[in-house]
């Protein structure tokens, strides 16, 4: 079968979303399915280079970015762009290059987008899944009358248009079930993870600092990822322990303008704390393999309580010692003690002990990383996974499962 990506993000690089585009791709392909991606929208602005054409082959993957890579300038031009002329050419588009007993997979947000290719699944006789990996309702100017009305919308007359999901958590499929059509199928898929990254040969590669350092990668959103709590902990813990750890960040906001500077200032840890920035895949891989711990913090919100980081998973399969929190999914995967240290969130003596406790005993330390390695190469391995995918859109196409709308767990 052949399986069409819609997205609007960048492939085949990018953030924690390209990553698991590629994840299912790489699965799907290995089952015997092709995998064509379709890019919606421009996702570089002017100068930007990833190294890629807008056509192009990747790891045997075809993609194309329909509308052009490069946004425009103007203003005028970038809202006509994606208001309106992204929309026509992602349709017609998908009209040409969908056909019968074919699937689509979406992963984008634009409530009108998904419209048209619903439009098109129904047009061409293919199956149509969407991709759930945050909840709707917290993204985006959540308090907005208008942001409230869309999703309205979209809980109530697109969603149960669709013949199947893909949630991360088991909160987002409770979400989804609540929507769907009760013919439509969905199955929970957790975060995936590259396990190719962990065999990278640093023979010859010496660590980027010559002190132990914390990594935290991606965003730095304060909802989704907590920073100052982690910035604040950091802190706590170099003024009792006198320690010579550094923090490290590397991401879209970890620059000069990031908002966390000053609260770095005020806590007197600006020095210990490197932002790095975007940073190439290879530097990100050296600085995870030489790294003492990373901490992937989760305050308990709506988006925490449905998402599942796939930083984390990064983090394990690369052996490294993880301090997360009890919110999320996580905790069907990882025990305290043993593949990760798990505190409750706001609990910052806990996190300060469990900082220093990483550090200073090695072995522990050790063991930690390595079952929580041994996690992610069984749950989160885009290998195995993609066997549950493969049956999951195979049974969408025959029919097997109509009318039972079942989650496959």
């Amino acid at each position: 079968m052949t399986i069409h990506f819609f997205i609007d993000g960048s492939f085949p690089h990018g953030m924690a979303a390209a990553k698991r585009r590629l994840c299912y791709a790489k699965g799907l392909m290995a089952e015997g399915h092709e995998v064509e991606v379709h890019v919606c929208h421009k996702c570089f602005e002017q100068g930007d280079n990833d190294g890629f054409p807008e056509e192009g082959v990747y790891q045997g993957i075809p993609y194309i970015y329909i509308c052009g890579k490069y946004k425009h300038k103007g203003k005028l031009l970038r809202a006509f762009d994606w208001l309106i002329l992204d929309y026509i050419r992602s349709f017609f588009h998908a009209l040409k290059s969908v056909y019968k007993d074919e699937a689509m997979y979406v992963y984008l947000y634009p409530i009108f987008m998904q419209i048209l290719l619903l439009l098109v699944a129904r047009i061409k006789g293919a199956k149509i899944v969407k991709e759930t990996c945050e909840h709707p309702s917290a993204l985006g100017n959540i308090n907005s009358r208008w942001h409230k009305f869309c999703k309205w919308f979209e809980y109530k007359f697109v969603m149960p248009h669709y013949d199947g999901f893909i949630a991360i958590s088991r909160e987002l499929d409770k979400f989804v079930c609540r929507y769907k059509s009760p013919k439509a199928e969905s199955i929970i898929v957790p975060i995936l993870v590259d396990t190719d990254i962990c065999d990278e040969d640093f023979k010859g590669v010496e660590s980027p600092y010559d002190v132990p350092y914390i990594i935290h990668t991606g965003t730095m959103h304060e909802q989704k990822d907590s920073v100052s709590k982690i910035i604040r902990a950091f802190a706590r813990f170099k003024k009792e322990t006198d320690s010579a750890c550094k923090l490290v960040f590397t991401g879209p906001h970890a620059n000069e303008q990031c908002k966390y500077i000053s609260l770095m200032e005020e806590l007197g840890v600006r020095d210990s704390v490197e932002l790095l920035g975007l940073v190439s895949t290879e530097k990100v891989l050296i600085l995870q393999h030489f790294a003492s711990m990373s901490i992937i913090y989760k305050s308990d919100n709506l988006q925490t309580r449905n998402c599942f980081p796939t930083k984390l998973g990064e983090m394990l399969i690369c052996g490294i010692p993880v301090i997360t929190t009890t919110v999320g999914d996580s905790n069907m995967y990882l025990e305290n003690g043993k593949s990760a240290l798990i505190i409750e969130p706001d609990d910052e003596d806990t996190l300060v002990d469990y900082m220093n406790k990483i550090l200073v005993d090695k072995e522990l330390a050790a063991k930690i990383g390595m079952e929580g390695r041994r996690v992610a190469e069984k749950y989160f391995n885009p290998i195995y996974q993609g066997k549950r995918l493969a049956n999951f859109f195979s049974n969408l196409l025959v029919n097997r499962y109509s009318g039972g709308g079942k989650t496959l767990a």
